[in-house]
C-alpha cells in the first residue's frame, strides 16, 4: 500500500483513479499524518472472470465451508456421476 498527500492526489488523480481499478489501496495523509485510504469497491452485480484470482479465491472460500465425503474426495469418476448413484443408493 502506498502513502500519498492531499496536493499529489489533487495533481496525480488519473493515476489515483488507475491505481483504485486494478485493485490497490491507498493511504491519504495531511501534514505528515494519515487521514483515510482509498479503497477500490467491489461491485455486487458484477460476475468475477473465470480464472480470475478474485474468482479462485472466492471458490477457495467456499470449499472450505463445504463437507465432502471421504468416499467422494478419493473416487476418480466424475463428481456428476458420483452424485448420480448416491441418489440412487438412497432411493432403493
Amino acid at each position: 500500500m502506498r502513502t500519498i498527500t492531499t496536493k499529489q492526489l489533487r495533481d496525480n488523480m488519473s493515476q489515483v483513479i488507475d491505481d483504485l481499478k486494478i485493485g490497490n489501496t491507498i493511504s491519504l495523509s495531511y501534514r505528515h499524518k494519515v487521514i483515510g485510504l482509498l479503497q477500490p469497491v467491489d461491485k455486487p452485480g458484477q460476475a468475477l472472470r473465470r480464472g480470475s484470482p478474485k474468482a479462485i479465491r472466492q471458490g477457495l472460500k467456499n470449499l472450505k465451508s463445504m463437507m465432502v465425503p471421504i468416499s467422494v474426495q478419493n473416487d476418480s469418476r466424475s463428481l456428476k456421476k458420483q452424485i448420480s448413484e448416491i441418489r440412487s443408493r438412497r432411493y432403493e
